[in-house]
């Protein structure tokens, strides 16, 4: 039977794992996290403690990204609403700053006796449309396109 759920951790269990070599269970400090480490760069988090039940402390990975606000949100929806092709998008935008020739994957499981298919499309990034988000831009088949809004990086203070 699993344990009781309580509110935080106080068993050390996970905390002792990761002062083990090689172990499985890790910390990252940066992020305030514990993880399972996987394959050569695979992570799964850790939210519970699996020997005590309690919650794991509370993630700093929310204070890594600027989060867009329903405004500018809005104001980047706007600007790509209209555009649907690669040629629209460059012709309004101009060049990327990044380009990433597999910048977006998706795999779709094995299921009705056909196999696991995994499809990587192109991906044009535009960091100077917004202070705050980049804008991806996804590129289809026969040159159709979709936007997605990331949150940019914030940056630390250097003193």
């Amino acid at each position: 039977m699993p344990p009781r759920r309580k509110a935080i951790c106080d068993c050390s269990v996970l905390e002792h794992a990761t002062r083990e070599p090689g172990h499985a269970i890790r910390w990252d400090e940066s992020l305030n996290e514990y993880y399972i480490a996987y394959g050569k760069s695979g992570r799964m988090m850790v939210y519970y403690c699996p020997f005590c039940g309690g919650s794991t402390p509370k993630s700093r990975r929310s204070l890594l990204f600027h989060t867009l606000t329903d405004d500018e949100r809005q104001r980047l929806c706007d600007l790509t609403k209209d555009i649907r092709t690669l040629q629209e998008v460059t012709s309004t935008f101009g060049e990327p700053d990044i380009r990433q020739p597999v910048g977006w994957v998706s795999t779709v499981p094995e299921r009705d006796g056909k196999p696991e298919t995994t499809t990587s499309y192109p991906v044009m990034i535009y960091s100077k449309l917004s202070e705050v988000a980049d804008v991806h831009v996804t590129i289809y088949p026969t040159d159709r396109v979709g936007f997605s809004f990331q949150g940019k990086e914030v940056k630390k203070d250097a003193g």
